[in-house]
């Protein structure tokens, strides 16, 4: 065991305070913490008022109040009426990159001029440089973006207007109040001059029946503005132009976005007639000659005229009517719906034809075509109709009668001389009439039904895949595996009947069917076209009393 003490530690000096030293610690670590904040603090004040000593040497540039005083300009011209929404629209959408090019250009003139004065004035202290404000850079960047916005809109407007069914005169109506005015102007037109007509915004309305020698003129006009002055300039300069000489008058109408002039004409029942019709309809009536209208968004329609009639339709929606022509009708373009009655000329109808097409009574030559189907007949006695889904149908037409087409239900009813019919994926009926022709069928997925007169002979070759052959004259059908034909002679023979079909019945009946009236004035004959395989041509036919 040993005799020396442990070493216990040695105690506490005289005086000591555990407690107190704690507390001392703590105050200490909390002066630091202050004066670590109070040199933050500090440095942030000698930041700020380094920032404030920077801007005290800035100058804002005049850049944004010009462009608030252009602005105002601007929208001061528009309330007053010296300039037009639409036409501050359109000026900005295409100009507005000039707004960059005059930014830089006063940025450009304001440091050339600090430059200047400070060249002047060596020994007095540098002046700070100009700078654009916050308001100026975000009024830049929406008046930017507008621009942008505006120069897409006036590239496609039309698409865009086309697409919401507008036009340009339909914005100017949205953005503008109406104001209307009539005007009436009369022109001595000489025997033999021709008239040409021109209007871009507006109907046109054309009478025979002027007996004075004068062509009688009247325009309702419809501006849309904002302001009666403008209403007022517009006016005057919507009159109609009216030139006359080299044997042609000539009556313009004035372009304007949101103003239009409808035109009722009165004139000589004989003078010959061009129209042109940008936005607008075309009707004529009471005329002597011949008349030739252009319709590129509008209807036509043409009623008594004695003489020929051309018509070119541009857009799809329009419809096409012509009633009591003496004369031939051509028609071309893209139409909706053609309703065409009483025709003493041949009818030429091509283009692409949306809806329904009326033909009645058609004693010249007709002819239609699409890219879908091609039909021509010799004579229209009743009537046909055309429709722009699967069915098509002829009644009472001399021929001879050609149709090629696909896709449709036919149906060709007392149908006099040669026939030629070429169909898919649809039904052909055909009702023969005396005097009977050649009679030729091709039909791809679909049936044939033929029905001929009674007690008269001719020969008859047919043949289908896949169906049934039937027929009521007692001929023999032959049958060999997917196939069925039928060859034979009817009384002493005669035209040649021919029907090929093909997933499809062939059936063939007789029936008792009246001839047609006789129009022994007429011989239909076929003339070659450069186009097509035929076109079906009639002598002209002379109006009663001549």
């Amino acid at each position: 065991m040993a005799s020396y003490p442990p070493p216990y530690p040695p105690p506490p000096p005289y005086g000591f305070d555990p407690r107190q030293q704690r507390r001392m610690m703590k105050e200490q670590a909390r002066a630091q913490r202050d004066a670590f904040k109070a040199q933050r603090q500090a440095v942030r004040d000698q930041r700020a008022l380094y920032r404030q000593q920077i801007r005290g040497f800035r100058r804002r540039s005049l850049l944004g109040p010009l462009l608030l005083i252009a602005i105002g300009v601007a929208l001061l011209l528009v309330r007053n009426g010296r300039l037009t929404a639409t036409q501050a629209m359109n000026y900005y959408s295409r100009w507005w990159p000039m707004l960059f090019v005059v930014a830089g250009a006063v940025l450009l003139l304001e440091w050339g001029f600090d430059q200047f004065m400070a060249s002047l004035h060596p020994d007095t202290p540098p002046v700070g440089r100009r700078c654009l404000g916050g308001g100026a850079i975000f009024l830049l960047v929406v008046l930017s973006i507008g621009g942008v916005v505006g120069m897409g809109l006036q590239d496609h407007k039309q698409d865009l207007l086309s697409a919401f069914g507008g036009d340009s005169d339909s914005l100017a109506q949205f953005l503008g109040e109406k104001h209307e005015s009539d005007q009436a102007l009369d022109q001595t037109i000489s025997p033999g001059t021709s008239l040409l007509i021109d209007n871009p915004h507006g109907d046109v309305t054309v009478n025979g029946g002027s007996q004075d020698g004068l062509v009688h003129i009247s325009a309702h006009k419809e501006i849309y503005t904002s302001s009666d002055t403008e209403a007022d300039r517009r006016n005057q300069q919507l009159t109609p132009q009216i030139t006359n000489g080299g044997g042609q008058m000539t009556v313009i109408v004035p372009s304007f976005d949101g103003a239009t002039a409808d035109l009722t004409i009165t004139l000589p029942d004989a003078t010959a007639t061009t129209i042109t019709a940008n936005h607008g309809d075309i009707r004529v009536t009471g005329l002597k000659a011949p008349v030739n209208v252009t319709a590129n968004h509008g209807d036509i329609e043409l009623s008594t005229i004695t003489g020929d009639a051309t018509a070119r339709i541009n857009h799809s929606d329009s419809s096409f009517s012509a009633h009591n022509i003496t004369g031939g009708v051509s028609l071309k373009g893209h139409v909706q719906d053609l309703n065409l009655t009483a025709i003493s000329g041949q009818v030429s109808l091509e283009g692409d034809f949306y809806g329904t097409t009326h033909l009645e009574q058609v004693q010249g030559a007709l002819r239609f075509h699409t890219s879908r189907t091609d039909l021509q007949l010799a004579r229209l006695d009743g009537e046909a109709e055309i429709s722009s889904d699967a069915s098509l149908s002829v009644d009472r037409a001399a021929g001879p009668t050609l149709l090629t087409t696909r896709n449709r239900n036919i149906t060709l009813d007392h149908m006099a001389g040669d026939v030629t019919v070429t169909n898919s994926n649809g039904s052909v009926d055909v009702t023969s009439a005396p005097p009977l022709g050649d009679v030729k069928i091709e039909n791809r997925h679909g049936s044939v039904n033929l029905t001929l007169p009674d007690h008269l002979g001719f020969t008859v070759d047919a043949e289908t895949t896949d169906g049934s052959l039937q027929n009521e004259f007692g001929l023999p059908v032959n049958e060999a595996g997917h196939q069925s034909s039928l060859t034979g002679t009817v009384g002493k023979g005669g035209p040649r009947i021919k029907i090929t079909s093909s997933h499809g019945d062939i059936d063939l009946r007789k029936a008792l069917i009246a001839p047609l009236p006789p129009h022994h004035h007429l011989s239909p004959q076929l003339l070659q076209s450069s186009k097509h395989q035929s076109l079906l041509r009639l002598p002209r036919t002379s109006p009663p009393g001549k």
